[in-house]
């Protein structure tokens, strides 16, 4: 990574993010009022969010694309099917577990519903549910399936969970649903996923490997909906 990377995607950072900081600021001074200490905290953890944030990417770009693709097309070229599926249903279990957004998100949960809801389960339902659902991606592109295949079986079973779960199992759920596809997941699976379609070669799976996310987060709101079910309300 040469400095004129980083300060680049520190530019592009910092532009992307400019309106929010000018809002916070405008609330600070009309609104909120917070006392000036604890809103100095507010702007250093802005800050340490904004360094991490680039150093994050420049990460990806440099060590998690490449090796994605790289273990993609390894596997492929060996003819290695179902190596690679099971690789990938740990992947994706293993990623969610470690993905900050689920954390994050799994954190709140606790402290809003406490013990009413077990952070730990939650998490495992959530990585157990993309890395089933990671295999279905994957198998799509190797196989060339069409992806309303996956899509329109997998929400319409959420939906029919959705009408017998209760509320707070049914948020949950899609909102885990959304925050599996941070940045841990993404650029890896994404990446496994146009390397597995550039050994086979083909341009339509070579676009498909773009739906790999919109099928694995599926699998998180069905299990977390199952998880529900059985659990009972919190």
């Amino acid at each position: 990574m040469s400095f004129g990377d980083f300060r680049r995607e520190l530019q592009d950072t910092i532009l992307s993010l400019a309106p929010a900081i000018v809002f916070m600021l405008l609330a600070q001074a009309f609104f909120l009022r917070l006392p000036w200490e604890e809103f100095g905290l507010v702007l250093l953890g802005l800050l340490l969010t904004v360094l991490g944030f680039v150093l994050f990417i420049q990460g990806a770009k440099l060590g998690l694309l490449p090796l994605g693709q790289a273990i993609g097309t390894a596997f492929i070229e060996r003819g290695a099917l179902r190596p690679l599926l099971v690789f990938g249903l740990l992947l994706g279990i293993v990623l969610t577990v470690a993905e900050p957004d689920v954390r994050l998100l799994t954190f709140q949960i606790e402290e809003v519903f406490g013990d009413a809801v077990n952070r730990t389960a939650l998490i495992a339902a959530a990585a157990l549910g993309l890395g089933v659902f990671g295999v279905v991606a994957l198998l799509r592109i190797a196989l060339s399936w069409p992806i309303h295949y996956a899509l329109i079986p997998g929400y319409a079973l959420a939906m029919v969970l959705s009408v017998v779960a209760d509320e707070t199992t049914v948020t949950q759920a899609f909102d885990i649903g959304a925050v599996t596809t941070g940045p841990m997941t993404v650029p890896f699976l994404i990446a496994l996923g146009v390397g597995i379609a550039s050994v086979l070669g083909d341009g339509s799976r070579m676009r498909a490997s773009f739906g790999l996310m919109a099928i694995g987060s599926v699998g998180p709101v069905l299990v977390v909906l199952v998880w529900g079910l059985v659990r009972g309300p919190a």
